[in-house]
Protein backbone atom coordinates (compact mmCIF):
# COMPACT_ATOMS: atom_id res chain seq x y z
CA UNK A 1 0.00 0.00 0.00
CA UNK A 2 1.14 3.76 -0.55
CA UNK A 3 2.59 5.49 2.37
CA UNK A 4 1.08 8.74 3.67
CA UNK A 5 3.26 11.74 2.58
CA UNK A 6 5.03 13.40 5.49
CA UNK A 7 3.63 16.57 6.46
CA UNK A 8 4.17 19.66 4.06
CA UNK A 9 4.90 17.28 1.14
CA UNK A 10 2.62 16.13 -1.63
CA UNK A 11 0.86 12.50 -1.34
CA UNK A 12 2.16 10.11 -3.90
CA UNK A 13 -1.54 9.89 -5.19
CA UNK A 14 -2.15 13.59 -6.06
CA UNK A 15 -0.28 13.07 -9.34
CA UNK A 16 -2.54 10.86 -10.46
CA UNK A 17 -5.64 12.47 -9.17
CA UNK A 18 -4.77 15.96 -10.53
CA UNK A 19 -4.59 15.37 -13.85
CA UNK A 20 -8.21 13.98 -14.16
CA UNK A 21 -9.60 16.61 -13.11
CA UNK A 22 -13.04 17.76 -12.13
CA UNK A 23 -14.85 14.36 -13.16
CA UNK A 24 -12.94 12.21 -10.90
CA UNK A 25 -14.40 14.42 -7.83
CA UNK A 26 -17.82 14.02 -8.93
CA UNK A 27 -17.60 10.11 -8.16
CA UNK A 28 -19.45 8.59 -5.29
CA UNK A 29 -17.88 5.26 -4.57
CA UNK A 30 -14.67 3.48 -5.64
CA UNK A 31 -15.90 1.53 -8.23
CA UNK A 32 -16.20 4.58 -10.71
CA UNK A 33 -12.73 5.55 -9.79
CA UNK A 34 -11.16 2.49 -10.79
CA UNK A 35 -13.61 2.98 -13.77
CA UNK A 36 -12.15 5.97 -14.89
CA UNK A 37 -8.74 5.29 -14.03
CA UNK A 38 -9.03 1.91 -16.80
CA UNK A 39 -10.25 4.46 -19.10
CA UNK A 40 -7.15 6.21 -19.09
CA UNK A 41 -5.33 3.07 -19.85
CA UNK A 42 -4.33 2.57 -16.13
CA UNK A 43 -3.99 -1.21 -15.47
CA UNK A 44 -3.11 -3.79 -12.65
CA UNK A 45 0.85 -3.88 -14.05
CA UNK A 46 0.91 -0.20 -13.68
CA UNK A 47 -0.97 -0.24 -10.42
CA UNK A 48 1.51 -2.47 -9.17
CA UNK A 49 4.90 -0.90 -10.60
CA UNK A 50 4.30 2.89 -9.84
CA UNK A 51 1.73 2.75 -6.95
CA UNK A 52 2.59 -0.31 -5.34
CA UNK A 53 -0.98 -1.57 -5.43
CA UNK A 54 -1.78 -5.05 -6.08
CA UNK A 55 -4.50 -3.78 -9.13
CA UNK A 56 -6.43 -0.89 -10.04
CA UNK A 57 -9.03 -1.69 -7.44
CA UNK A 58 -7.23 -1.37 -5.00
CA UNK A 59 -5.70 1.85 -5.86
CA UNK A 60 -8.67 2.82 -6.58
CA UNK A 61 -10.10 2.60 -3.22
CA UNK A 62 -6.82 4.63 -1.96
CA UNK A 63 -7.72 7.20 -4.80
CA UNK A 64 -11.20 7.64 -3.72
CA UNK A 65 -10.14 8.15 0.06
CA UNK A 66 -7.63 10.54 -0.55
CA UNK A 67 -9.91 12.71 -2.85
CA UNK A 68 -12.17 13.10 -0.23
CA UNK A 69 -9.29 14.85 1.63
CA UNK A 70 -8.84 16.91 -1.30
CA UNK A 71 -10.58 20.25 -2.17
CA UNK A 72 -11.83 19.90 -5.30
CA UNK A 73 -10.74 21.48 -8.34
CA UNK A 74 -12.67 24.61 -9.94
CA UNK A 75 -12.45 24.73 -13.74
CA UNK A 76 -9.97 26.78 -16.02
CA UNK A 77 -10.96 30.01 -16.41
CA UNK A 78 -12.24 30.14 -20.14
CA UNK A 79 -12.30 33.80 -21.87
CA UNK A 80 -16.27 34.42 -21.99
CA UNK A 81 -17.82 36.78 -24.97
CA UNK A 82 -19.94 39.30 -22.97
CA UNK A 83 -23.13 40.27 -24.64
CA UNK A 84 -23.93 43.21 -22.54
CA UNK A 85 -22.74 46.63 -23.15
CA UNK A 86 -23.29 48.73 -20.31
CA UNK A 87 -23.98 52.48 -22.00
CA UNK A 88 -25.41 51.19 -25.66
CA UNK A 89 -28.02 49.03 -23.80
CA UNK A 90 -28.90 51.50 -20.89
CA UNK A 91 -29.35 54.00 -23.63
CA UNK A 92 -32.28 52.33 -25.72
CA UNK A 93 -34.92 53.00 -23.51
CA UNK A 94 -34.02 57.07 -23.59
CA UNK A 95 -33.39 56.86 -28.13
CA UNK A 96 -36.57 55.63 -28.35
CA UNK A 97 -38.29 58.20 -26.32
CA UNK A 98 -36.62 61.14 -28.49
CA UNK A 99 -39.47 61.54 -30.39
CA UNK A 100 -40.96 62.21 -27.75
CA UNK A 101 -39.35 66.08 -27.97
CA UNK A 102 -41.34 66.57 -30.72
CA UNK A 103 -44.91 65.80 -29.61
CA UNK A 104 -45.90 69.64 -27.82
CA UNK A 105 -44.84 70.91 -31.41
CA UNK A 106 -47.30 67.84 -33.17
CA UNK A 107 -50.20 68.71 -31.09
CA UNK A 108 -50.02 72.06 -31.53
CA UNK A 109 -49.60 71.78 -35.73
CA UNK A 110 -52.26 68.86 -35.94
CA UNK A 111 -54.50 68.80 -32.59
CA UNK A 112 -53.97 66.40 -29.57
CA UNK A 113 -57.51 64.80 -30.06
CA UNK A 114 -56.48 63.62 -33.82
CA UNK A 115 -52.69 63.18 -32.99
CA UNK A 116 -52.74 61.06 -29.51
CA UNK A 117 -54.55 58.23 -30.98
CA UNK A 118 -52.92 58.25 -34.48
CA UNK A 119 -49.73 57.56 -32.30
CA UNK A 120 -51.24 54.95 -30.06
CA UNK A 121 -52.57 52.58 -33.12
CA UNK A 122 -49.55 53.52 -35.06
CA UNK A 123 -47.06 52.58 -32.28
CA UNK A 124 -48.62 49.17 -31.79
CA UNK A 125 -48.42 48.30 -34.82
CA UNK A 126 -44.75 49.41 -35.38
CA UNK A 127 -43.98 47.19 -32.33
CA UNK A 128 -45.53 44.38 -33.42
CA UNK A 129 -43.80 45.03 -37.29
CA UNK A 130 -40.58 45.71 -36.07
CA UNK A 131 -39.82 42.71 -33.31
CA UNK A 132 -41.22 40.41 -36.01
CA UNK A 133 -38.38 41.65 -38.89
CA UNK A 134 -35.85 42.09 -36.09
CA UNK A 135 -36.64 38.58 -34.92
CA UNK A 136 -36.58 37.58 -38.38
CA UNK A 137 -33.39 39.24 -38.53
CA UNK A 138 -31.49 37.86 -35.52
CA UNK A 139 -32.64 34.16 -37.08
CA UNK A 140 -31.44 34.77 -40.71
CA UNK A 141 -27.87 36.31 -39.41
CA UNK A 142 -27.30 33.76 -37.18
CA UNK A 143 -27.86 31.30 -40.03
CA UNK A 144 -25.49 33.00 -42.03
CA UNK A 145 -27.30 34.88 -44.66
CA UNK A 146 -26.63 38.54 -43.08
CA UNK A 147 -28.06 39.38 -46.61
CA UNK A 148 -31.56 38.17 -46.15
CA UNK A 149 -31.45 39.62 -42.44
CA UNK A 150 -30.79 43.30 -44.34
CA UNK A 151 -34.00 42.28 -46.47
CA UNK A 152 -36.13 41.19 -43.71
CA UNK A 153 -35.26 44.59 -41.94
CA UNK A 154 -35.59 46.37 -45.02
CA UNK A 155 -39.59 44.40 -45.43
CA UNK A 156 -40.68 45.73 -41.93
CA UNK A 157 -39.50 49.18 -42.58
CA UNK A 158 -41.83 48.87 -45.89
CA UNK A 159 -44.82 47.09 -44.30
CA UNK A 160 -44.62 49.90 -41.17
CA UNK A 161 -44.44 53.04 -43.14
CA UNK A 162 -47.87 51.47 -45.26
CA UNK A 163 -49.51 50.46 -42.22
CA UNK A 164 -49.29 53.24 -40.90
CA UNK A 165 -50.36 55.21 -44.07
CA UNK A 166 -53.50 53.19 -43.89
CA UNK A 167 -54.38 53.84 -40.39
CA UNK A 168 -53.61 57.38 -40.19
CA UNK A 169 -55.84 58.21 -43.45
CA UNK A 170 -58.66 56.03 -41.63
CA UNK A 171 -58.50 58.24 -38.61
CA UNK A 172 -58.26 61.00 -40.40
CA UNK A 173 -61.25 60.57 -42.85
CA UNK A 174 -62.96 58.62 -39.87
CA UNK A 175 -62.82 61.43 -37.32
CA UNK A 176 -62.19 64.58 -39.62
CA UNK A 177 -58.64 64.75 -39.12
CA UNK A 178 -56.51 67.14 -40.86
CA UNK A 179 -53.97 65.35 -43.66
CA UNK A 180 -51.03 66.70 -41.79
CA UNK A 181 -51.94 63.58 -39.24
CA UNK A 182 -50.65 61.10 -41.91
CA UNK A 183 -47.50 62.88 -42.65
CA UNK A 184 -46.78 62.71 -38.67
CA UNK A 185 -47.87 59.38 -38.37
CA UNK A 186 -45.59 57.94 -41.00
CA UNK A 187 -42.70 59.96 -39.42
CA UNK A 188 -43.05 58.23 -36.03
CA UNK A 189 -43.38 55.01 -37.72
CA UNK A 190 -40.41 55.20 -39.71
CA UNK A 191 -38.29 56.75 -36.87
CA UNK A 192 -39.91 53.96 -34.67
CA UNK A 193 -38.81 50.63 -37.06
CA UNK A 194 -35.35 52.94 -38.64
CA UNK A 195 -33.90 53.32 -35.16
CA UNK A 196 -34.77 49.50 -34.90
CA UNK A 197 -32.57 48.75 -37.35
CA UNK A 198 -29.71 51.01 -36.48
CA UNK A 199 -29.84 49.43 -32.79
CA UNK A 200 -29.70 45.90 -34.49
CA UNK A 201 -26.41 46.86 -36.27
CA UNK A 202 -24.94 48.79 -32.44
CA UNK A 203 -24.86 52.31 -34.29
CA UNK A 204 -26.64 54.08 -31.18
CA UNK A 205 -24.19 57.03 -31.79
CA UNK A 206 -25.56 57.68 -35.07
CA UNK A 207 -29.16 57.29 -33.43
CA UNK A 208 -28.78 59.63 -31.13
CA UNK A 209 -26.14 62.63 -33.32
CA UNK A 210 -29.19 62.25 -36.40
CA UNK A 211 -31.98 63.18 -34.06
CA UNK A 212 -29.66 65.34 -31.86
CA UNK A 213 -31.15 68.74 -34.24
CA UNK A 214 -34.72 67.43 -33.90
CA UNK A 215 -34.53 67.52 -30.16
CA UNK A 216 -32.64 70.77 -29.86
CA UNK A 217 -35.67 72.18 -31.90
CA UNK A 218 -38.39 70.78 -30.10
CA UNK A 219 -36.93 71.93 -26.86
CA UNK A 220 -36.59 75.14 -28.60
CA UNK A 221 -40.05 75.32 -29.14
CA UNK A 222 -41.15 75.06 -25.82
CA UNK A 223 -39.56 78.50 -25.11
CA UNK A 224 -40.91 80.10 -27.83
CA UNK A 225 -44.79 78.68 -28.61
CA UNK A 226 -45.63 80.43 -31.45
CA UNK A 227 -47.08 78.03 -34.50
CA UNK A 228 -44.68 79.14 -36.71
CA UNK A 229 -41.68 77.34 -34.75
CA UNK A 230 -43.79 74.54 -34.07
CA UNK A 231 -44.00 74.11 -38.07
CA UNK A 232 -40.22 74.87 -38.16
CA UNK A 233 -39.89 71.90 -35.65
CA UNK A 234 -42.67 69.86 -37.18
CA UNK A 235 -40.45 69.59 -40.50
CA UNK A 236 -36.80 69.87 -38.31
CA UNK A 237 -38.18 66.25 -37.18
CA UNK A 238 -39.33 65.00 -40.12
CA UNK A 239 -35.83 65.96 -41.73
CA UNK A 240 -33.88 64.11 -38.94
CA UNK A 241 -36.22 61.06 -39.39
CA UNK A 242 -35.78 60.68 -43.38
CA UNK A 243 -31.94 60.94 -42.19
CA UNK A 244 -32.56 58.20 -39.92
CA UNK A 245 -34.33 56.23 -42.49
CA UNK A 246 -31.73 56.56 -45.05
CA UNK A 247 -29.06 55.57 -42.75
CA UNK A 248 -30.96 52.48 -41.71
CA UNK A 249 -31.47 51.03 -45.69
CA UNK A 250 -27.33 51.82 -46.59
CA UNK A 251 -26.68 49.62 -43.28
CA UNK A 252 -28.76 47.01 -44.32
CA UNK A 253 -27.59 47.30 -47.74
CA UNK A 254 -23.48 47.52 -46.52
CA UNK A 255 -24.05 44.59 -44.07
CA UNK A 256 -22.51 41.49 -44.71
CA UNK A 257 -22.00 42.35 -48.71
CA UNK A 258 -18.01 41.65 -47.73
CA UNK A 259 -15.66 39.59 -49.33
CA UNK A 260 -16.49 36.50 -47.53
CA UNK A 261 -20.02 36.20 -47.89
CA UNK A 262 -21.55 34.38 -50.44
CA UNK A 263 -22.53 35.90 -53.96
CA UNK A 264 -25.96 34.53 -53.18
CA UNK A 265 -28.55 33.90 -50.66
CA UNK A 266 -31.32 31.83 -50.99
CA UNK A 267 -34.84 33.76 -51.43
CA UNK A 268 -36.19 35.23 -48.46
CA UNK A 269 -39.53 33.44 -48.19
CA UNK A 270 -37.88 29.94 -48.66
CA UNK A 271 -35.17 31.58 -45.70
CA UNK A 272 -38.73 32.07 -43.25
CA UNK A 273 -40.72 29.61 -44.43
CA UNK A 274 -38.08 27.29 -43.23
CA UNK A 275 -38.31 28.83 -40.02
CA UNK A 276 -42.11 29.72 -39.73
CA UNK A 277 -42.98 27.57 -37.06
CA UNK A 278 -40.26 29.38 -34.34
CA UNK A 279 -41.98 32.69 -35.32
CA UNK A 280 -45.08 32.45 -35.21
CA UNK A 281 -44.57 32.34 -30.83
CA UNK A 282 -42.37 35.28 -30.83
CA UNK A 283 -44.89 37.46 -32.96
CA UNK A 284 -47.76 36.43 -31.06
CA UNK A 285 -46.15 37.58 -27.87
CA UNK A 286 -45.50 41.09 -29.26
CA UNK A 287 -48.70 41.33 -30.22
CA UNK A 288 -50.10 40.39 -26.71
CA UNK A 289 -47.74 42.66 -25.15
CA UNK A 290 -48.35 45.68 -27.06
CA UNK A 291 -52.03 45.01 -26.81
CA UNK A 292 -51.57 44.74 -22.90
CA UNK A 293 -49.71 48.24 -22.14
CA UNK A 294 -51.91 49.66 -25.37
CA UNK A 295 -55.10 49.10 -24.42
CA UNK A 296 -54.11 50.05 -20.79
CA UNK A 297 -52.93 53.43 -21.87
CA UNK A 298 -54.63 54.16 -25.14
CA UNK A 299 -57.65 54.82 -23.13
CA UNK A 300 -56.22 58.03 -21.12
CA UNK A 301 -54.69 59.61 -23.72
CA UNK A 302 -57.10 62.18 -24.36
CA UNK A 303 -59.06 63.16 -21.02
CA UNK A 304 -56.59 61.97 -18.49
CA UNK A 305 -53.26 62.92 -19.90
CA UNK A 306 -51.82 62.28 -16.06
CA UNK A 307 -52.27 58.76 -16.14
CA UNK A 308 -51.12 58.39 -20.06
CA UNK A 309 -47.63 60.12 -19.05
CA UNK A 310 -47.13 58.06 -15.50
CA UNK A 311 -45.90 55.06 -17.60
CA UNK A 312 -42.97 57.24 -19.37
CA UNK A 313 -40.50 55.62 -16.45
CA UNK A 314 -40.82 52.34 -18.67
CA UNK A 315 -40.18 53.89 -21.63
CA UNK A 316 -36.68 55.28 -20.45
CA UNK A 317 -36.19 52.44 -18.56
CA UNK A 318 -36.11 49.58 -21.03
CA UNK A 319 -32.52 49.51 -22.10
CA UNK A 320 -31.89 49.31 -18.41
CA UNK A 321 -33.90 45.67 -18.72
CA UNK A 322 -32.27 45.05 -21.86
CA UNK A 323 -28.42 45.22 -20.52
CA UNK A 324 -29.65 43.60 -17.19
CA UNK A 325 -30.92 40.38 -19.29
CA UNK A 326 -27.17 40.12 -21.04
CA UNK A 327 -25.32 40.93 -17.99
CA UNK A 328 -27.14 37.98 -16.02
CA UNK A 329 -26.38 35.61 -19.19
CA UNK A 330 -22.40 36.67 -18.91
CA UNK A 331 -22.57 35.88 -15.17
CA UNK A 332 -24.65 32.48 -15.71
CA UNK A 333 -21.79 31.68 -17.64
CA UNK A 334 -19.14 32.56 -16.12
CA UNK A 335 -20.49 31.08 -13.15
CA UNK A 336 -21.37 27.52 -14.70
CA UNK A 337 -17.24 27.53 -15.66
CA UNK A 338 -16.47 27.63 -11.70
CA UNK A 339 -18.40 25.41 -10.02
CA UNK A 340 -18.64 21.35 -10.25
CA UNK A 341 -22.29 20.26 -9.72
CA UNK A 342 -25.50 21.74 -10.99
CA UNK A 343 -26.85 22.14 -7.29
CA UNK A 344 -24.10 25.04 -6.78
CA UNK A 345 -24.89 26.71 -10.20
CA UNK A 346 -28.16 26.58 -9.61
CA UNK A 347 -28.05 28.14 -5.87
CA UNK A 348 -25.71 31.20 -6.96
CA UNK A 349 -27.86 31.77 -10.28
CA UNK A 350 -30.95 32.18 -8.03
CA UNK A 351 -28.92 34.88 -6.24
CA UNK A 352 -28.03 36.58 -9.44
CA UNK A 353 -31.27 37.06 -10.76
CA UNK A 354 -32.47 38.45 -7.62
CA UNK A 355 -29.69 40.75 -7.75
CA UNK A 356 -31.22 40.99 -11.77
CA UNK A 357 -34.54 41.80 -11.04
CA UNK A 358 -33.71 43.62 -7.72
CA UNK A 359 -31.65 46.16 -9.88
CA UNK A 360 -34.06 46.48 -12.82
CA UNK A 361 -37.33 47.01 -10.12
CA UNK A 362 -35.19 49.93 -8.57
CA UNK A 363 -34.17 51.88 -11.29
CA UNK A 364 -37.47 51.86 -12.97
CA UNK A 365 -38.78 53.20 -9.30
CA UNK A 366 -36.48 55.99 -9.75
CA UNK A 367 -37.65 56.71 -13.30
CA UNK A 368 -40.89 56.47 -12.50
CA UNK A 369 -40.45 59.24 -10.37
CA UNK A 370 -39.42 61.74 -13.01
CA UNK A 371 -42.95 61.89 -14.64
CA UNK A 372 -44.51 62.17 -11.24
CA UNK A 373 -42.51 64.87 -10.02
CA UNK A 374 -44.05 66.99 -13.43
CA UNK A 375 -47.45 66.25 -12.41
CA UNK A 376 -46.98 67.14 -9.05
CA UNK A 377 -44.91 70.40 -10.02
CA UNK A 378 -48.21 70.82 -12.18
CA UNK A 379 -50.70 69.98 -9.84
CA UNK A 380 -51.94 67.10 -11.98
CA UNK A 381 -50.72 64.55 -9.48
CA UNK A 382 -53.34 61.89 -8.20
CA UNK A 383 -54.19 58.53 -6.87
CA UNK A 384 -55.02 56.70 -10.04
CA UNK A 385 -51.37 58.35 -11.60
CA UNK A 386 -49.44 56.92 -8.72
CA UNK A 387 -51.18 53.35 -9.48
CA UNK A 388 -49.96 53.26 -12.97
CA UNK A 389 -46.96 54.36 -12.50
CA UNK A 390 -46.52 51.58 -9.64
CA UNK A 391 -48.05 49.46 -12.38
CA UNK A 392 -45.56 49.98 -15.06
CA UNK A 393 -42.62 50.02 -12.79
CA UNK A 394 -44.37 45.46 -12.04
CA UNK A 395 -44.95 45.12 -15.91
CA UNK A 396 -41.52 46.29 -16.65
CA UNK A 397 -39.95 43.48 -13.85
CA UNK A 398 -41.89 41.01 -15.61
CA UNK A 399 -40.18 42.25 -19.03
CA UNK A 400 -37.32 41.49 -18.06
CA UNK A 401 -37.99 37.97 -17.02
CA UNK A 402 -39.65 37.55 -20.52
CA UNK A 403 -36.19 38.59 -21.92
CA UNK A 404 -34.02 36.01 -20.28
CA UNK A 405 -37.45 33.18 -20.85
CA UNK A 406 -37.10 34.18 -24.69
CA UNK A 407 -33.37 33.86 -24.64
CA UNK A 408 -34.33 30.31 -23.84
CA UNK A 409 -36.77 29.61 -26.32
CA UNK A 410 -39.48 29.83 -23.59
CA UNK A 411 -41.52 32.39 -26.05
CA UNK A 412 -44.99 29.99 -26.01
CA UNK A 413 -44.68 29.87 -22.06
CA UNK A 414 -44.29 33.87 -21.96
CA UNK A 415 -47.39 33.86 -24.56
CA UNK A 416 -49.47 32.04 -22.13
CA UNK A 417 -48.50 34.10 -19.20
CA UNK A 418 -49.07 37.48 -21.42
CA UNK A 419 -52.93 36.27 -22.05
CA UNK A 420 -53.03 35.18 -18.17
CA UNK A 421 -52.52 38.81 -17.60
CA UNK A 422 -55.04 39.86 -20.30
CA UNK A 423 -57.35 38.13 -19.11
CA UNK A 424 -57.35 39.65 -15.55
CA UNK A 425 -56.63 43.64 -17.24
CA UNK A 426 -59.11 44.16 -19.62
CA UNK A 427 -60.63 40.82 -18.94
CA UNK A 428 -61.74 41.71 -15.89
CA UNK A 429 -62.78 44.86 -15.93
CA UNK A 430 -66.90 44.47 -16.36
CA UNK A 431 -66.70 42.23 -12.78
CA UNK A 432 -65.31 45.87 -11.26
CA UNK A 433 -68.11 47.16 -8.82
CA UNK A 434 -67.43 50.54 -10.68
CA UNK A 435 -66.14 49.67 -14.58
CA UNK A 436 -65.95 53.36 -15.04
CA UNK A 437 -63.68 54.38 -11.94
CA UNK A 438 -60.36 55.23 -12.99
CA UNK A 439 -58.80 53.98 -9.66
CA UNK A 440 -60.30 50.50 -9.52
CA UNK A 441 -59.76 50.45 -13.74
CA UNK A 442 -55.58 51.16 -13.41
CA UNK A 443 -55.38 49.34 -9.64
CA UNK A 444 -56.69 46.04 -11.96
CA UNK A 445 -54.13 46.60 -14.60
CA UNK A 446 -51.28 46.84 -11.57
CA UNK A 447 -53.54 43.31 -10.07
CA UNK A 448 -52.51 42.12 -13.75
CA UNK A 449 -48.78 43.02 -13.82
CA UNK A 450 -48.43 41.49 -9.92
CA UNK A 451 -49.82 37.94 -11.77
CA UNK A 452 -47.77 38.47 -15.27
CA UNK A 453 -44.68 39.06 -12.82
CA UNK A 454 -45.45 36.14 -10.26
CA UNK A 455 -46.03 33.72 -13.49
CA UNK A 456 -42.62 34.83 -14.71
CA UNK A 457 -40.79 34.32 -11.72
CA UNK A 458 -41.85 31.09 -11.47
CA UNK A 459 -40.90 30.06 -14.88
CA UNK A 460 -37.34 31.84 -14.32
CA UNK A 461 -36.41 30.39 -11.29
CA UNK A 462 -37.58 26.83 -12.94
CA UNK A 463 -35.62 27.06 -15.56
CA UNK A 464 -32.24 27.26 -13.42
CA UNK A 465 -32.02 23.82 -13.11
CA UNK A 466 -31.71 23.12 -16.65
CA UNK A 467 -27.96 23.90 -16.86
CA UNK A 468 -27.43 23.34 -19.92
CA UNK A 469 -29.00 26.18 -21.56
CA UNK A 470 -26.46 28.37 -20.16
CA UNK A 471 -23.73 27.40 -21.83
Amino acid sequence: MTALAPPGERHPLDELIEPLGTRIFRAVEPLQVAAILESEGLNDKIARERYGHSDVFSLAEAAYGRIALMDAPRPPAVTVLRRARPAAQMAHGLLYALPAALLPAASGLVGTQWLMPGLVLTTGIGWVLGSAAAQIAYSLAGRGFPRSAGRALRSGLVLGVGAAVLTASAIAIVRNGPVALVALCVTQMAFQIASGILLFYRREAWLAAMMLPAVAAGVAYLAVGESLAGLVTVCMGVVCVAGLVGAAVLLTLREGAGQDTPAAEPALRTLIRSNIRGLVPSFAFSLLSALFLLQAEGRYVLDRTDIAIAGAGLVFGMGVLEYRAHAFEDETRAVIREVCYPAEFTALSRGLLAKGLLVCLAVLSALATLPLAFLYATDALSHASAVMAVAHVTVGGAYFLSFLLANQGKVPHLCLAQGLALAVHPGARLLLPDPDSTLADVTLFLVAGLVFLAILLVLTVSSLRDVQQYR
